[in-house]
């Protein structure tokens, strides 16, 4: 389903990386359309693995990051890392609330709800919550996006399976995806790693292959109101 031109599109991530890694080829078509992206980044992905200081770190990679796709500097809610499901369900989906509320978006992306990681599947439930087609809401579709070593790391029969129904087109973008990861050092892997710049190339090239683009970002079109 097409969306409009001069939409405001909220990305709902939950850390720095997931937001270009998920649909970084997207959002960068999508601001050369004329269409607001704002990143929303709900975890600071620092206090399990690294120090302190790597959350400043991972905070300038993403800013640069954003800049290189076109897109709005992020929005940072320093929610601990790996820490989502300590918070009650109903905190979860209000706190999604009150972005919507303060962006008015209407297009959402967000994390596939079957992923291994649960901080994903979190903020899934809670965007899904938040997102109920009542009058008042703004949003007019929600998509799910792939990120990638989390998604396809998913147990069958155990976790959801993403099935994604809507391609775009990134065949111009791919290059910009990259750059933009590449900002993310101490994120980017060595091939044959999923998270390689190689891998990332390698992904987007298998989903074109599957629907007659040369690159293609993959999501899962949850709602379409029109």
């Amino acid at each position: 389903m097409a969306i409009d031109s001069n939409s405001k599109i909220l990305i709902i991530a939950a850390h720095p990386d997931d937001e270009v890694l998920g649909c970084g080829g997207t959002a960068a078509r999508l601001a050369k359309a004329g269409n607001q992206v704002v990143p929303v980044i709900v975890c600071e992905n620092s206090t399990v693995r690294y120090d302190d200081v790597m959350k400043t770190t991972l905070r300038e990679n993403a800013i640069e990051c954003a800049e290189i796709l076109g897109i709005d500097k992020p929005s940072f809610l320093d929610f601990p890392d790996q820490r989502l499901d300590i918070f009650p369900a109903l905190e979860m989906a209000q706190l999604i609330e009150r972005i919507i509320a303060q962006h008015d978006p209407q297009v959402i992306f967000t994390h596939h709800g079957g992923d291994i990681n649960l901080d994903h599947r979190v903020l899934f439930d809670a965007t899904m919550v938040a997102t109920r087609p009542t009058p008042t809401c703004s949003v007019r579709q929600v998509y799910t996006y792939e990120t990638i070593s989390a998604t396809e790391w998913g147990v069958p029969g155990y976790h959801q399976p993403f099935t994604p129904n809507v391609f775009f087109d990134i065949s111009n973008t791919v290059e910009l995806k990259m750059k933009g990861f590449s900002k993310y050092v101490s994120e980017v892997k060595e091939y044959p790693h999923p998270r390689s710049l190689e891998g990332i190339e390698i992904r987007a090239k298998d989903w074109g292959t599957r629907v007659g683009m040369k690159a293609a970002e993959p999501f899962e079109l949850i709602r379409s109101l029109q």
